[in-house]
């Protein structure tokens, strides 16, 4: 067949096309026609359900403020004090001024203590008994805040609501502050509600009785309203309801208005659709046969769209291959020991840097699993790291982490074994390892272990040695000037080892300050370059390359981030135990007020209440230990984030005659039965996605408290908090002991 017998067959079956769909569509658009009537109905009904609830929230927000602020005044240590009582006063006119309500502070037995209505030190009398749900009651026998229903006021003779929050102390209620509050300004909130003209709004308590209302003129609910057009939402803080009313004739004349403009509009739509679907059939028929024409013989297409994909897929045919071996060349070319690996460890990938690191070259196939006999020879060590490396992987796919960084030992080619930091991140079914070799810090720490542990064993020769002359001194007795004499060089020659040995040990420390420099300064360098080429790539050929590999470049992308983190947590680990050990006096109550202020105002939507007890104060090294109380204050903080009334402690206490300085708070806690895994570094109780962080603070604590020769302890439970207590040596701390 020619090209002009297969165009009119195509256009033959598009006009069929046309007619077969036109019909069907005519009927669902008279169908969507009257469901769109009943969608303007149901949307009414979900607007009024939605002024419902959002109004209940709005009004639950004021009372949750009441509420706090009447707790601020329950957990204030003014309230323990009755010499204090008047600073409890002031606070609570401050309430009164900024919620425009009485504020009432009682003991457990009901008796008014003070009253902002009436001068501090005026005898007052117990709280009277309201008829229904009263506030003070509840609060007092559930231990929890509470708000009562409307009773009327003995003097105003005004409708009125009250607000309990029990004073707590050891599990029992000791006071109750009450405010009380008119039910005119929660009339004042409706009135302020966007509401249709023909609307009823309503507030009301938990018997039924209006608090506030807002309707129309001569609006009667029970003659007005269908059942369906009442809407009702409740309270969260309080056994009310919101309830909004919509009349049955607020539906009628909308509905019936909208439905003959659909009806014309489906009807106009129909013809213009018929028409317009003609023209296309003709155009289009034509185009589909110019685009299967061979190139050498169809003119291009006249359709932009069309012309335009069939260029962009030419051109992604021609850089296809060059977009791949740019990519492979990245890979390659990386600063860093890469390879790929299936799920059970075999290695399928690896680029020129890996190859450098373990020297093996061609005795390792791309494809084989020889690496872990070569890299491991031992069976029961390589066993264990199958094991811990199978799951680390597990956990990752669980938790859709990255694979925690693990260390071991491998054998190299040149016969070195090497300590490595390897991490991963999940490509697919594959897993792109990075190595970090550990080997030459690992070295300057075993050269100033035995530094030390020669020079001491030379003290104690030299020692052994000068008592020995001594004593031969004491028998030998005639001649005691030149025992004296020999005694003299032998103390000369002692105080010089010890001077040699010191200025080794300085030698080893300035090693390892060497060493943390390379770190910082080497290897920031290579992971910013393959920060630099993936942004590169992405940037100049993203549009160039396949789904897979924009998401390969963004994970190379994010294990460089990661590496630089595991970096900076290397060298805060590592500076936590070197440098010389000052005594200076530390106030770790002002520390604890200023970061905690500092961590307050980074994020000023939380509301975090936190107590600081006066007086805590240390003896040690001042940068490090305000490191430690920084790492604790900004756990208790971060971990406390998904707690609605987060708070947070800092106190001492007595434990076996010594002092102790806790930081406690109630955020998520952790299961104790993980414990031993706090202080280890890089190792986390909790999921990236919930909590982020890399795993470095709390071992960076512990190794400043070990440094100082004091110890940390944790105590915590699963969503019950968390509390960390410290201890230095005697005479190093004091605080108010609880």
């Amino acid at each position: 067949m020619n090209s002009a017998v297969r165009s009119v067959a195509l256009s033959s079956f598009l006009t069929r096309v046309i007619w077969i769909g036109v019909a069907p569509l005519v009927l669902l658009a008279v169908w969507l026609a009257a469901s769109n009537v009943m969608v303007l109905q149901e949307n009414r009904d979900r607007e009024a359900a939605n002024l419902a609830r959002n109004v209940a929230a709005a009004l639950d927000q004021n009372l949750r403020a009441r509420i706090n602020a009447l707790h601020m005044l329950a957990i204030s240590p003014l309230a323990d004090d009755p010499r204090r009582w008047p600073e409890l006063y002031a606070e609570a006119q401050g309430y009164q001024e900024s919620f425009g309500s009485n504020v009432v502070f009682a003991d457990a037995a009901r008796q008014m203590l003070f009253s902002t209505n009436a001068p501090f030190g005026v005898k007052l009398p117990r709280l009277p008994q309201v008829k229904g749900r009263a506030a003070a009651p509840v609060a007092l026998e559930t231990g929890k805040p509470a708000v009562g229903d409307t009773f009327l006021g003995p003097i105003t003779r005004e409708t009125m609501i009250a607000i309990a929050v029990p004073a707590l102390r050891d599990g029992k209620v000791r006071h109750l502050l009450l405010a009380t509050h008119e039910a005119r300004r929660f009339h004042q909130r409706l009135e302020q509600m966007a509401l249709p003209a023909d609307w009823s709004l309503s507030l009301l308590d938990g018997r039924g009785e209006p608090i506030a209302r807002r309707a129309p003129p001569g609006f009667d609910s029970a003659r007005d309203v269908d059942p369906a057009g009442r809407h009702t939402a409740s309270l969260t803080h309080a056994a009310w309801s919101v309830v909004v009313e919509i009349p049955r004739a607020s539906y009628r004349a909308p509905l019936l208005t909208t439905a003959a403009l659909l009806l014309g509009a489906i009807a106009f739509a129909t013809l213009f659709g018929v028409l317009g679907g003609s023209f296309a059939r003709r155009r289009l028929s034509r185009q589909v046969a110019a685009l299967v024409e061979p190139a050498a013989n169809a003119a291009p297409p006249d359709i932009a769209e069309i012309a335009a994909a069939q260029r962009r897929l030419d051109a992604a045919a021609a850089g296809q291959k060059e977009s791949e071996v740019r990519f492979r060349r990245l890979f390659q070319e990386a600063p860093l020991p890469l390879c790929v690996v299936d799920a059970h460890g075999v290695l399928t990938d690896r680029n020129r840097r890996f190859m450098q690191l373990f020297g093996y070259g061609d005795a390792v196939s791309a494809a084989g699993d020889e690496l872990w006999p070569l890299a491991f020879p031992d069976p029961a060590y390589r066993d264990s790291v199958r094991e811990s490396w199978s799951a680390a992987v597990a956990e990752a796919r669980r938790t859709g982490s990255d694979i925690a960084p693990m260390e071991c030992e491998a054998s190299c080619a040149d016969g070195v074994a090497r300590s490595l930091l390897v991490s991963g991140i999940t490509l697919g079914d594959g897993i792109l390892v990075t190595f970090f070799d550990l080997s030459e810090r690992r070295r300057a720490e075993l050269a100033l272990r035995d530094a030390q542990a020669a020079a001491l064993r030379e003290q104690k020769l030299a020692r052994l040695a000068a008592l020995n002359q001594m004593e031969d001194a004491n028998v030998a007795r005639r001649d005691a000037e030149a025992a004296a004499a020999e005694v003299r060089q032998l103390n000369a020659e002692l105080e010089q080892r010890v001077a040699e040995r010191t200025a080794e040990l300085t030698a080893a420390n300035h090693e390892l300050d060497s060493f943390a420099y390379a770190v910082s300064h080497d290897l920031r360098a290579p992971v910013r370059a393959m920060i630099g080429f993936s942004q590169a790539l992405k940037e100049d050929f993203g549009g160039e390359l396949r789904a897979d590999a924009l998401v390969y470049l963004d994970q190379i992308e994010i294990a460089s981030r990661k590496m630089g983190g595991l970096i900076d947590g290397l060298l805060t680990l590592s500076r936590s135990t070197r440098g010389e050990l000052r005594h200076d006096k530390v106030d770790l109550s002002a520390l604890a007020l200023r970061r905690l202020a500092e961590l307050a105002k980074s994020e000023p939507q939380r509301a975090v209440a936190w107590q600081v007890d006066p007086g805590l104060a240390v003896r040690g090294d001042a940068s490090m230990l305000e490191s430690m109380m920084t790492n604790l204050l900004d756990n208790a903080w971060k971990y406390s984030d998904k707690v609605p009334a987060a708070r947070i402690r800092v106190y001492a206490e007595n434990r076996d005659g010594r002092p102790w300085i806790c930081v406690a708070d109630n955020g998520a806690g952790f299961d104790m039965a993980h414990a031993e895994r706090l202080f280890k570094p890089f190792q986390r109780l909790h999921r990236q996605d919930e909590f982020p962080g890399i795993g470095i603070g709390l071992a960076t604590a512990q190794r400043i408290l070990h440094r100082h020769g004091g110890e940390i302890v944790a105590t915590a439970a699963p969503g019950q908090g968390a509390t960390f207590c410290f201890s230095l040596p005697q005479g190093e701390c004091k605080g108010d002991s609880q």
